[in-house]
């Protein structure tokens, strides 16, 4: 027992240290990716996301803008490439409003397919964004709209979804109820397309619950649907792919029967379809392929047909395959030449497949190393071999023991070193990450600033242009108070003058009752206002009064009024302490929201931002 206590010990200390290289390696490898990583993010969104940013938001604000001023088909159009652009996370409430509007729009408009185009993206966006409840409730309300409108395709497409979220959450139950109401909706409406979704996800619940008869029997009826579909659009890659992919998900299930036999006939298929999906597009699936040689190895392992077996491994190997499945070719090939006696050759095999399992499962090189002492004694190897089989049963006897203890002081005192070197380049790591981290907050601080003071600049500027345009207002607007005359008097003659009945003379005293009303009794500063109030005041007609207000103040009421309001609320603005509400009401705007708004439409700030810069 102490033997074997030191064995373990030895062994455990050995795989520590090459395991703490490993790690020393992948942690400094991380530290600096991490530092790349976040330089790039940093550098990648202070330039093009934050102009992916301006311009997905110009985008968004244009459509706006055609959506509340468009009528009609164009209306519709600017909602459906609002519902297509890509909102960020945090705005998924807005999009779901405007999809929304988008499905109400069509409805008013009686555009079917504009509607149901709006209701398969709202699926869409829930269903990318996790939101499964939502998902499963707007869904269910959208499949209404399919199916009285007789859109099969896009019912069935929908419905399949649905029943998917419930095996993510786990109710494998509901997930057969639902796939089997599926099942017989389609089939009493004779839609290939829906009876091969529901039969597809029938045959791979059934499998999942190993009920093989029953998955066999859905992936055969699959099998049959997609070669009519096929048959009826063989341009369509999507009843390729799904013919194929059920061609592997029956291969699987009949592997686990035993059904050899069927199982050839399979593969002559699956083969014969690939060929045909490469005449029909002029392009090889190469994943199917690769999916295809992959079975015909395990079948021909399997049953130890391993001539046959090797040609499908040297085709694998002729492929880009990933480590995984390169470790996976090694180990096939390594018992294909084992039971062809090709020892020398399973053995160079056995060794690759170690290899690449070294530090990432022990339980696995223990396994394989049994099998590369198995294939040394079939070599007549034995003196290899039972080194091995100590190694890997954890046994060993005295005559070795000593030479394990001479090693093991040795590996505590390197892994002790390497320890401490593992420390160190920790924490230099962390201190370089932390430092490039204070730079990279420093540099976004001084953009920042660069930013804030660009726009303080700009701002100034605007409201010095203001400020002076708003005084030329007031000296008019004081001059227009002085006037006492409207009506130039080269165009008015003495006698015309000395009658009061003139046309002249009645226009200059309508103008003159006008500017009173306004201007010297300030009527604008009533937020109730309206024009039909003035014309009822002077007692005159609607027509005249428009007229006549044209040519005294060479503008429409409603613009001069504004202008009016305006101008009082920069001064107060500019003079006052009153509050932008208070300024608001004072100024006759009413409401502090129109206020504003009309101030941002006119000088390109807000109120707030104006007295900020001239206080």
């Amino acid at each position: 027992m102490a033997k074997i206590e030191k064995i373990k010990e030895f062994i455990n200390f050995a795989v520590q240290k090459k395991t703490l290289k490993h790690q020393i390696m992948i942690h400094s490898l991380r530290i600096y990716l991490l530092s790349l990583l976040c330089l790039f993010a940093f550098c990648f969104t202070t330039t093009a996301v934050l102009a992916q940013d301006d311009d997905f938001q110009h985008k968004k604000d244009s459509l706006l803008r055609v959506i509340d001023a468009a009528q009609g088909k164009e209306k519709l159009d600017a909602y459906y490439e609002l519902a297509n652009l890509n909102f960020p996370e945090e705005e998924l409430d807005i999009m779901l409003q405007y999809i929304n509007d988008f499905i109400k729009e069509a409805q008013h408009q009686k555009d079917k397919d504009k509607e149901g185009f709006a209701r398969r993206r709202e699926s869409a966006v829930l269903y990318n964004f996790r939101k499964i409840d939502d998902f499963q409730k707007k869904t269910k309300e959208h499949l209404v709209f399919f199916k009285t409108n007789n859109e099969q395709e896009d019912y069935y497409y929908l419905y399949q979804f649905l029943i998917v979220t419930y095996g993510t959450q786990g109710d494998k139950n509901k997930v057969l109820t639902e796939a089997k109401k599926m099942y017989e909706e389609a089939k009493a409406e004779n839609c290939l397309f829906g009876i091969a979704q529901a039969t597809s996800l029938l045959s791979r619940a059934y499998a999942i619950e190993k009920r093989y008869g029953e998955a066999e029997a859905f992936a055969k009826e699959t099998i049959e649907i997609a070669k009519k579909m096929l048959k009826n659009d063989n341009d369509k890659p999507d009843n390729h792919f799904l013919l194929l992919g059920t061609y592997a998900d029956l291969t699987d299930i009949l592997i686990d029967l035993n059904k050899f036999d069927e199982i050839a006939l399979i593969m002559l298929d699956w083969r014969e379809q690939l060929t045909h999906y490469e005449h029909t597009f002029e392009d090889i699936n190469r994943e199917g392929l690769r999916l295809y040689y992959n079975f015909k190895t395990r079948i021909y392992a399997v049953t130890k047909e391993y001539d046959k077996a090797k040609i499908y491994c040297d085709s694998l190997e002729q492929m880009n395959l990933d480590l995984y499945s390169e470790t996976c070719l090694w180990e096939y090939k390594s018992i294909i030449y084992e039971n062809t006696n090709e020892y020398d050759k399973a053995l160079y095999c056995i060794d690759k497949v170690i290899e690449r399992f070294f530090f990432g499962n022990p339980e696995a090189v223990a396994d394989f190393t049994k099998n590369k002492a198995r294939i040394l004694c079939k070599m007549g190897r034995g003196e290899e071999a039972w080194p091995l089989y100590e190694q890997a049963f954890l046994q060993n006897d005295s005559l070795h023991l000593i030479e394990y203890n001479e090693q093991l002081d040795e590996l505590r005192t390197e892994y002790e070193v390497d320890k401490h070197i593992a420390e160190k380049i920790r924490n230099r790591n962390y201190f370089l990450f932390a430092l490039g981290g204070c730079v990279l907050l420093l540099i976004a601080l001084g953009i920042w600033i660069y930013m804030n003071l660009k726009i303080r600049i700009k701002n100034r500027t605007l409201a010095r242009q203001i400020k002076a345009l708003t005084t030329k207002q007031e000296e008019q607007v004081n001059e227009m108070i002085e006037k006492t005359s409207f009506v130039p008097k080269e165009e008015t003659p003495e006698t015309v003058d000395e009658d009061e009945n003139s046309i002249d003379t009645r226009l200059n005293k309508l103008c003159i009752a006008i500017r009173d009303l306004i201007l010297k009794d300030k009527i604008y500063r009533n937020p109730a206002l309206t024009q039909e109030l003035v014309i009822e005041t002077l007692g005159t007609s609607r027509r005249v009064f428009s007229e006549v207000f044209e040519f005294c103040f060479k503008m429409q009421f409603k613009d001069y009024i504004n202008f009016l309001r305006m101008k009082d609320a920069i001064l107060l603005l500019d003079k006052s302490d009153l509050t932008i509400e208070e300024i608001a009401d004072a100024a006759g705007f009413g409401t502090v929201r129109t206020f504003q708004r009309q101030f941002s439409a006119k000088y390109n700030m807000s109120p707030k931002e104006y007295r900020g810069v001239v206080k």
